[in-house]
């Protein structure tokens, strides 16, 4: 959106200005004001009335080719011209670097962007002000969107008065005034050309033909060409050879056009600044006037230069000040040239774009909607395709995982999950439980945290109370002592582990008990992540020569629960058990990017509350009655826990509470979920494919770039509907997880965030 910028100067060359700077986006009030002082300045006024001077002395027929001047003896004018010019330059860069100044111009650069679109007004009520070129201040050079334009301090807007509407071209009213010695033909030439203007010319034309034009029609512009001079701040035209008015003597003309619609005057004629000043009093919303008289060929270059600008599309402002520079190119022959044209602005009305004066605003609308939105689609279909492209490229290198897994994690713990599994009991070993058995005389050849007395007299103890199996995730990788050997073989639902060795994570294979059958081991590896927790489990992989099983212990442990059903592989090679399917992870499912997924990988589905656990010594001791509550038809686990022993993250750890899991817990929710989902009591956690996961994204690139391509909406409501797309994503992947499905989050922030990025570029760019 532009900015508009009021700098207020108040008082006079001698003593001095009060200055008051306002600055705002367009249409809106002003969000920001200073004040300052400009010094007396009489010497820039000599200065401009000197330049004023010489530059009438180049020649007294504007606007016809000048002739060489030749004064005998005397400096050339033509030099003494460009002299006072750089004086005057000089002299007025200096005004507006004086200290009282200074305040205001830093806050003025501070509040403006070098790329955005500014319109300035310069208001005061001293012509001479109108008359300082106010192009030449740096901050126009270091700003290459501003423009200048001079105001009055009293304005008014001025109600349009309705009429039928039945053009859909910019009506323009072309007055070709008294033309001795001009060739206003190349401004009838140039008129015709505009394909969307409806040019009715006045030449020569009486003031009552003129009048009656102004009343009676509705106009866009009116534009002038032909000879007009200002004397006492009142501007006079010359209609024709005998016909020399005022505006004052056409005021009810102009204030009937004004009111009918008239938004532009172009005055392409000399010393135009009392006409200004005089319409500006009627309230017309703008119009262009040359300061001083103009040679002929450049008021014919300037209406070439501006009406194409403004035609194509850009702001009048723009238009102006693309005209204004194009003029320098000729100021080798006619010096000063870029400084003649100048807007004068009723600041209570924005200046129109071109396809704003066509009169039938719906089908202005139409064509605008039927040409511009196929254009505005395939910009957001091209940008939205960048975006993913570069987000699928990130994607792969795998640099969004971590960002993708934290939002997982953040899904798992805001969900609701079942209670604590039932069918699940823990005893666990700690450093008291090892105390514990050296003092029952059970640690005489104890190896490691589990002596065989201490598990043969647990065996012998829940036996009888009928568990469905007894798993033990103590390392035990010697033979049984005789005694255990002997109550292991009489017990067939007991499983201990083993491991699998795996090159890259450097783990090294552990053997089970070499007299405990294949069918009750379970490999205990795990699937770790980079950050260190687990969200996998591993249902089965190829063993090794120390490790035989090619089923983990979860799985070993569920079987057995569910009375052995078949596990099986379906026509797609995935697991089957009964009716359930388990989804295989892929190294890039969901948000992973993995170099490899070794085994028959799955997400592990925890529950938040924990199995019930008991210690060893305290089942070694409790009454016969607890303990069939305890273990009757249960799966029971034996496993270390306490300070750094085998404590791993899981994504309930990775908050505030960083509170690790003991493996065998983990190893009781990989059991449970195994037997909730087969049971059809908990769902399994599933994914898209990459093709989906590609479309995803896509479609949020593509709302990116059409908030800002297609909407065009204020910084503001840009960026609350950013904030409501973001929002939507993450909505979106909750209520699909709730159902189970994992969909990847931070992939489409991204490519939403950078569509929106590439398409303000190419706004600007536009």
């Amino acid at each position: 959106m532009a900015k508009l910028v009021i700098l207020k100067l108040n008082g006079d060359f001698e003593s001095g200005f009060q200055v008051s700077l306002e600055i705002g986006q367009e249409g809106k009030s002003a969000y920001c004001g200073f004040l300052g002082n400009l010094p007396p300045a009489t010497e820039l006024r000599r200065c401009l009335t000197q330049w004023q001077q010489q530059y009438r002395q180049q020649d007294k027929n504007y606007r016809i080719k000048p002739q060489q001047i030749i004064y005998d003896g005397l400096i050339a004018p033509h030099k003494q011209l460009i002299k006072s010019a750089a004086k005057l330059q000089q002299e007025l860069q200096a005004w507006l670097n004086s200290p009282h100044f200074n305040y205001v111009d830093k806050h003025l650069r501070e509040e403006l962007n070098r790329h955005e679109v500014i319109r300035m007004l310069i208001c005061s009520d001293r012509p001479e002000i109108y008359q300082l070129p106010w192009c030449c201040w740096d901050l126009v050079e270091n700003y290459p969107q501003l423009e200048i334009a001079v105001s009055n301090f009293n304005f008014e807007r001025v109600p349009i008065i309705h009429k039928p509407l039945k053009h859909n071209r910019v009506r323009i009213l072309a007055i070709l005034g008294d033309g001795q010695g001009l060739n206003l033909e190349a401004d009838c030439t140039f008129l015709n050309s505009l394909a969307e203007g409806e040019v009715v010319f006045l030449i020569e034309p009486t003031c009552q033909e003129l009048y009656d034009r102004l009343w009676q029609e509705t106009w866009d512009i009116i534009f002038f060409a032909g000879h007009s001079q200002t004397i006492a701040r009142q501007g006079i035209l010359s209609l024709n050879a005998e016909d020399h008015l005022t505006i004052e003597q056409l005021r009810h003309g102009f204030k009937q056009a004004i009111a009918s619609g008239l938004q532009l005057a172009i005055f392409n004629s000399c010393d135009g600044l009392g006409l200004a000043e005089e319409l500006g009093q009627l309230s017309l919303p703008q119009s262009i006037v040359m300061r001083l008289p103009i040679p002929d060929i450049m008021a014919q270059q300037f209406v070439k230069y501006f009406l194409q600008a403004y035609a194509e599309g850009y702001s009048l402002y723009i238009a102006n000040r693309m005209a204004r520079e194009q003029l320098q190119g000729w100021e080798k022959q006619f010096p000063c040239a870029s400084w003649l044209p100048i807007i004068y602005q009723n600041p209570a009305t924005i200046p129109p774009y071109w396809v704003d004066l066509r009169k039938n605003k719906l089908k202005k609308w139409n064509f605008v909607k039927s040409t511009s939105r196929p254009k505005s689609l395939v910009s957001i279909v091209a940008i939205s395709a960048i975006a993913s492209i570069l987000v699928w490229l990130i994607q792969s290198w795998g640099w969004l995982q971590a960002g993708e897994l934290n939002t997982y994690d953040r899904l798992i713990r805001w969900r609701i999950t079942p209670p604590a599994d039932e069918r699940v009991l823990i005893i666990t070993l700690d450093d008291n439980d090892i105390q514990y058995q050296r003092e029952q005389g059970m640690a005489m050849n104890m190896r490691g945290s589990l002596a065989d007395t201490a598990l043969n007299q647990l065996l012998n103890r829940l036996q009888p109370w009928q568990p469905k199996a007894i798993a033990s995730d103590v390392i035990h990788d010697f033979p049984f002592s005789p005694e255990l050997a002997n109550t292991v073989a009489q017990t067939d639902d007991f499983f201990a582990i083993c491991r699998v060795k795996v090159k890259q994570a450097q783990l090294v294979s552990i053997t089970p008990p070499p007299q405990l059958p294949p069918q009750q081991v379970g490999f205990s590896n795990w699937a770790i992540d980079n950050d260190g927790a687990i969200r996998r489990q591993i249902l089965g992989m190829s063993p090794d020569k120390e490790c035989h099983s090619d089923f983990s212990l979860s799985l070993r442990l569920a079987l057995q629960y569910l009375d052995h059903p078949p596990a099986k592989f379906n026509q797609q090679g995935l697991l089957q058990i009964e009716e359930t399917i388990f989804p295989k992870l892929k190294a890039t499912s969901g948000g992973y990017h993995l170099p490899e997924a070794g085994g028959y990988q799955v997400l592990l589905n925890y529950r938040r509350a924990l199995p019930p656990t008991i210690s060893l010594r305290k089942i070694l001791t409790i009454p016969e009655q607890s303990l069939q509550k305890l273990v009757k038809d249960k799966i029971v686990f034996l496993g270390v826990v306490g300070h750094n022993h085998d404590l791993h993250h899981t994504p309930f750890s990775r908050g505030q509470q960083a509170k690790r899991l003991p493996g065998v817990v983990i190893h009781a929710q990989m059991t449970s979920q195994i037997i909730s989902t087969v049971l059809g009591e908990q769902k399994l956690l599933w994914w898209v494919s990459d093709q989906v996961e590609l479309l995803w994204v896509t479609l949020w690139s593509m709302v990116g770039s059409g908030i800002i391509i297609w909407l065009k909406p204020s910084f503001t409501k840009i960026a609350l509907s950013i904030f409501a797309a973001l929002t939507l994503i993450f909505a979106c992947c909750w209520l699909l997880f709730l159902n189970g499905g994992w969909i990847i989050a931070i992939a489409p922030a991204l490519g939403l965030l950078l569509s929106a990025a590439i398409a303000v570029a190419y706004n600007k760019n536009q």
